[in-house]
Formats: structure tokens, C-alpha cells, sequence
């Protein structure tokens, strides 16, 4: 009878063995993906100074917004790529004036959350191939620094852990991206608006510069919030003389309380098939196996007695 039950725990600590990689490479791998389907609409908001191009003026202290969707291309991804096209639109939200709107296409890749060199990468119609992170982290962020994707400079830079935080109740990885002024375009103006002297236009290099601070959900590599602090200037003979844009824009409470809900399959699931379930099953595994050589142990020493 011993020798019995001995085999059937054997067996059962081998299959808690042979589970638990399985369900840290195979189960939770399966379920470590970004969806091919995502979509998501996500407002920023707050205060800001801009040039009204219709008006020829500059606005002070606007509550300026900006709005993106981002929607993913389900033909042109796979199962290991999804492609991603985003629009933003930055408007005054209380004339409703559009201050500019950007748009860009890539494919990232689904568990890394890396750019991947495919489905005609662009950033405003113009052709761009895009690496590092490009919109999330990789499933298990690190406490590290990561190279990201910057649109308007189009580079790829150097994104800073920065510290952990609590939003809303759920661990966040702040991560700090920095760019220093950068000449992006040049623009022409009016000399008056400018505050120069002398009748006629005059142009001037566009510079830009942020400092763009992630709050990342490191189970699921997704941002639950965003703050991006950004200045476009015209500099004419190393003088700043008018201000495209200047300001901090963060996500709005409803666009936060929706990404955080979005983490939270990722955040209940992903741990215990990741971590906790294998390594309950290997100990698991090995003590029926030890309890199996005991009893198998124990049974060959009572029967010699006999």
C-alpha cells in the first residue's frame, strides 16, 4: 500500500516539477502581451502660455488641453508586433483655438514594448523609424534607465528611473526624460510681434525643449499618468522673442482612473503566474517526492523486519 501511494505522489510532484516553468514561460508569456486591439483616448491638461497665429497675439495663462487617441492597426500587426497609430491635438479649451496637433504610426513589440522597424513608421507624414520604448515599458519594468523614443527631436534618449510613488492606491516607477533645447524648425513672424525693430518679418530657429516624467505600472509596463512640461520658443540672434508654447500638461483624473483600470487584470494575475504559482509548485513537487522516498524508504525497512 505504501508502495502505491508512494508512486501516485511521486507522480504528482513530478507534474507540480513539469507545471512550474510551464506556467512561468508558457501561461503567463501567453498572457504578457499588449492587445491587438487596444484603443485608448487620453486627455492632458493645465496651464499654458501660446502665440495665437489667427489673432497674431500672445495668450497668457490659458487651461489648455490635449487630446490623443491611439488606436492599433489590427491588419498590419502579428503576434509578436502591434502597430500603433496616434493623433494629438492641443487646443485652448476655452476658445477651442487649435494650438497644433501631431500625429505618428509604429509598430512596437508586444511584450518589450520596443520599437520594431516595420508597417511604414512615420511621425507627421514623414517617414521615421522609431526604437527604444516608444508608448510603454516592457510586463515587469525595471528599476533601471531605459532609452525612449522622443517624436519631436526624433531621437532616441536616455529615460531616468526616477523613484517609486503611490497613485490611487497602485505602486508606480517614475521615469524622468529630459531635453535640452533643440533646434526643431524655423518660423517667420511679424518683427513687431517679435519685439524687434524695423517693419517686415524676420525668422528665427524653433527651439524646443521638456521634461516629460512617466508614472509606470511596472507589472504591466503601462503609464497610469503623464506629465510632460515642454517650451517652443523662436530664437532670433540668441534671443528668445516669442513663445509657441509653454507649459505642463498632465493626464486629466478620469484618463488616470481609466489606465489604472486598465493594469488591473495585469496587476492581479500576472504576479501569481509569473512568481508565486511556480514557486509554490516546485516546493510543492519536491516535498511530495520527499514524502515518497520516505515512505518508500520506511516500507523497504518494516518488510525486512518481517
Amino acid at each position: 500500500m505504501r508502495r502505491t501511494v508512494a508512486v501516485v505522489l511521486i507522480a504528482l510532484g513530478v507534474f507540480c516539477l513539469a507545471m512550474a516553468p510551464l506556467m512561468r514561460t508558457w501561461v503567463a508569456s501567453s498572457l504578457m502581451k499588449t492587445p491587438l486591439d487596444y484603443y485608448s483616448e487620453l486627455v492632458n491638461t493645465g496651464q499654458a502660455d501660446y502665440f495665437n497665429i489667427e489673432d497674431v497675439e500672445q495668450v497668457e495663462d490659458a487651461e489648455v488641453e490635449a487630446h490623443t487617441t491611439v488606436r492599433a492597426d489590427v491588419a498590419s500587426s502579428s503576434d509578436e508586433t502591434v502597430v500603433w497609430d496616434q493623433f494629438t491635438w492641443i487646443k485652448d479649451g476655452e476658445t477651442d483655438f487649435g494650438i497644433s496637433s501631431t500625429s505618428r504610426r509604429a509598430g512596437h513589440d508586444r511584450v518589450t514594448g520596443e520599437g520594431v522597424d516595420c508597417c511604414d513608421p512615420m511621425v507627421d507624414d514623414a517617414s521615421v523609424t522609431q526604437d527604444g520604448q516608444l508608448w510603454k515599458f516592457p510586463f515587469f519594468t525595471e528599476q533601471r534607465d531605459y532609452e525612449f523614443y522622443e517624436t519631436t527631436v526624433q531621437e532616441t534618449l536616455p529615460i531616468e528611473f526616477d523613484g517609486v510613488e503611490t497613485i490611487d492606491g497602485v505602486e508606480a516607477y517614475r521615469f524622468v526624460q529630459t531635453v535640452e533645447p533643440t533646434v526643431i524648425d524655423e518660423q517667420t513672424v511679424p518683427r513687431d510681434v517679435a519685439g524687434l525693430g524695423g517693419d517686415g518679418d524676420v525668422t528665427g530657429d524653433v527651439e524646443y525643449s521638456v521634461t516629460r516624467t512617466y508614472w509606470i505600472e511596472p507589472t504591466s509596463g503601462a503609464p497610469i499618468n503623464l506629465s510632460e512640461d515642454q517650451k517652443r520658443v523662436v530664437v532670433v540672434d540668441d534671443e528668445e522673442v516669442l513663445t509657441m508654447l509653454e507649459g505642463e500638461l498632465s493626464y486629466d483624473d478620469a484618463t488616470i482612473d481609466s489606465a489604472i483600470e486598465n493594469t488591473e487584470q495585469a496587476r492581479q494575475f500576472l504576479p501569481l503566474l509569473h512568481t508565486a504559482l511556480p514557486i509554490a509548485s516546485l516546493i510543492v513537487g519536491v516535498g511530495l517526492i520527499g514524502v515518497a522516498v520516505v515512505l518508500l524508504v520506511t516500507g523497504r525497512r518494516g518488510e525486512r523486519q518481517e
